[in-house]
């Protein structure tokens, strides 16, 4: 049986295992002093729990697109930002307001990694969790399929 071709894009998440051991170390990073080795890449969202009240810090990569800043929500978390969520956000080392919007329309969100792609590179796709399986551009259509289930948060800092 002949091996099935990977397809153009696919989802490529860091291993649950390994982002249990590094989230508290980028956690406590990006809130420290020493904030400037990984603050250009990432921020930290303190997501409030609708239902529980319990506050989720996410360290998240950090993009901006045409003036917006934005990361991609894969995980369970970001169900909470549904409808639009006041947040706090640890950007640059210090904790501030923020308000976030869930993007979940897939068509929309394949466009948007699709520009981040362009801005990227295939070569560093992982930056946004995904992986570049073609010598060329992936097409709008073989985004949408990689992006899946994925998600953009796009936030708008208020303080």
């Amino acid at each position: 049986m002949a091996d099935t071709p990977k397809p153009a894009v696919e989802e490529r998440l860091a291993p649950a295992a390994m982002v249990r051991i590094l989230n508290p170390v980028l956690r406590a990073v990006l809130a420290s002093p020493l904030h400037g080795i990984a603050s250009k890449g990432l921020l930290v969202l303190h997501v409030r729990g609708r239902r529980t009240g319990k506050v989720y810090d996410v360290p998240v990569g950090r993009h901006e697109l045409d003036g917006q800043l934005l990361t991609y929500g894969g995980g369970r978390w970001r169900f909470n930002l549904r409808g639009g969520a006041d947040l706090e956000v640890t950007i640059d080392g210090r904790r501030r307001q923020a308000h976030a919007e869930l993007e979940e329309d897939p068509d929309r969100v394949a466009e948007v990694f699709q520009s981040l792609l362009t801005d990227l590179g295939p070569k560093k796709a992982n930056r946004v969790g995904l992986s570049v399986n073609v010598d060329r551009p992936p097409t709008l259509d073989e985004v949408r399929e990689g992006t899946r289930g994925r998600a953009i948060v796009l936030l708008t800092l208020t303080d």
